[in-house]
């Protein structure tokens, strides 16, 4: 388990005219399961075109944008809680005003940003390419993890390599002490300071604002709001963590998948 700091972040990679897309989590930080990447609007204006071999998932912390389809240029308005589900093969760009900061990106880390090959997706009548969501609208309500833990873009709505949830924790509230067994947990911290607890060898780390806590797969850990704040975060396990929705009553082999997927099994995400 680690806590990355904003000063820890890689360098601009230019994929966005009049801003910066940094990673916060990725190769470069030894990730295997989790993009996420800090999309900042510095002027109006929208990144290259991109396209993954994966899923990606993206979180709005600010701002109005929309994300675009690159193939018939259909957009979809985004504000601040919007989050955005895109499938595999499908392009698309972000746009922001000025001001605007988006979270996220494709899951796999390793999977490229740009580049590869445009595949329409299958029943894209059911399963969108591009679909968006808003943390105020969750699919489930996960109250083991706290009083207020929303799934929203999750194995439900056919995600199953990139999720994204939004995650309250009341001041002196610590979620229940868990285990992804092949997924790696990502949690982007918006508000408030506290401790990550790495309960697996005893390490607690504090973190705050623009922090991200990254917890490698098959670490027993914890999140507290111990320092007097309540704490808001974004982020999640990826791939879906199958035996956590089960715990929490989800009929797993229930859920239809978008062709092509499968339930994450352990080893897989190795």
């Amino acid at each position: 388990m680690r806590v990355i700091t904003r000063e820890q972040w890689g360098p601009d990679q230019g994929l966005l005219v009049g801003g910066t897309w940094r990673e916060i989590v990725g190769p470069r930080a030894g990730a295997e399961c989790r993009g996420l990447y800090d999309v900042q609007f510095v002027e109006d204006g929208e990144t290259t075109q991109l396209t993954h071999t994966s899923e990606a998932a993206y979180y709005v912390v600010g701002g109005v944008g929309a994300v675009i389809h690159g193939s018939d240029s259909s957009s979809q308005d985004l504000v601040e809680g919007s989050m955005v589900h895109v499938r595999p093969g499908t392009p698309y760009r972000l746009s922001g005003l000025a001001g605007t900061r988006i979270v996220g990106g494709p899951c796999p880390s390793g999977s490229p940003i740009t580049g590869a090959p445009v595949v329409a997706s299958e029943s894209a009548e059911v399963w969108p390419e591009i679909s968006v969501h808003h943390r105020d609208s969750p699919g489930l309500l996960v109250p083991f993890i706290s009083q207020d833990a929303r799934l929203v873009v999750w194995l439900g709505i056919g995600a199953v390599a990139a999720n994204m949830n939004y995650v309250v924790l009341q001041p002196g509230e610590r979620n229940r002490e868990h285990v992804h067994a092949y997924s790696e947990d990502t949690i982007h911290i918006l508000e408030g300071h506290g401790t990550a607890e790495n309960v697996t060898t005893g390490e607690k780390l504090q973190f705050g604002p623009g922090d991200t806590i990254h917890i490698e797969i098959g670490f027993w850990h914890a999140v507290a709001a111990d320092r007097g704040e309540r704490v808001v975060s974004v982020g999640g396990p990826c791939p879906a963590d199958v035996d956590m929705l089960r715990a929490a009553g989800v009929d797993v082999d229930g859920i239809e998948l978008p062709p092509g997927t499968s339930l994450p099994a352990p080893g897989l995400a190795r």
